[in-house]
């Protein structure tokens, strides 16, 4: 029998952070996020862009590579991610306590020409 990645788990999210041409922007947003022992995940995000809700949603497979956590990403709210792999950069990790994973994207350029990326933190659902 093969011992869970101390990742797997429900998993709330506590802050999200756009960092946009190195400069931070706390977003208000809530969500959670779920990875079982099979390989299955599901991931729901909500926040308030210009007083209007807006909620992203996927689901599909996941396995971890290193600092690497690779969404391959089966149903989703946003339709071009669907038969894509979506990347989060564990940057930090403690399955200790109440637990905490921030995770970050890729970075990415707007049409505008800013760099930005973001990090989620998350702590264990309870």
């Amino acid at each position: 029998m093969t011992t869970p990645d101390p990742i797997c788990g429900v998993w709330q999210l506590d802050q999200w952070v756009e960092f946009r041409d190195g400069d931070p922007y706390v977003l208000d947003a809530g969500g959670r996020i779920f990875y079982d022992p099979e390989g299955h995940m599901s991931a729901i995000l909500t926040r308030q862009v210009d007083g209007h809700p807006l909620v992203i949603a996927y689901a599909g497979r996941w396995r971890r590579e290193g600092d690497d956590i690779h969404h391959a990403v089966e149903h989703a709210t946003v339709a071009r991610w669907v038969g894509t792999t979506l990347t989060r950069r564990i940057m930090e990790f403690d399955p200790t306590g109440e637990g905490r994973l921030l995770l970050r994207t890729p970075p990415e350029t707007s049409r505008s020409g800013a760099e930005f990326f973001h990090d989620l933190i998350w702590v264990r659902a309870v």
